[in-house]
């Protein structure tokens, strides 16, 4: 499948930043607030901030709309909201709690 550029960009900025385990999911025909959802999983909490932080500072560059960012590197979960993309970052332990991969039935390749 072949992806827009921001999601390209967003997946290689996360590779950059030894982001593990990207997930790049359409949700375009399930939800109407975004088109797709990158899950990332941090090697810590002190990571998870930091990706968030950088991503931060990326979509401010790329997109008219950042729209939020949610939670905190100590929960094991930030998610932040640029639109037609939406970030989810976790620590192992949370993303194997939250299981967004079951919930989509996403595939692990």
């Amino acid at each position: 499948m072949a992806y827009p550029k921001l999601i390209k960009e967003t997946k290689e900025l996360l590779e950059d930043k030894k982001g593990e385990d990207i997930t790049i999911v359409d949700v375009r025909d399930r939800t109407p607030f975004t088109d797709y959802y990158i899950l990332v999983t941090a090697p810590n909490m002190r990571a998870a901030g930091a990706y968030a932080d950088s991503l931060e500072e990326f979509f401010q560059n790329k997109v008219d709309d950042l729209r939020q960012i949610e939670g905190q590197p100590e929960s094991g979960w930030v998610l932040v909201d640029a639109g037609e993309v939406v970030v989810h970052i976790f620590t192992a332990a949370k993303r194997q709690e939250m299981n967004l991969e079951d919930l989509f039935k996403i595939e692990k390749r």
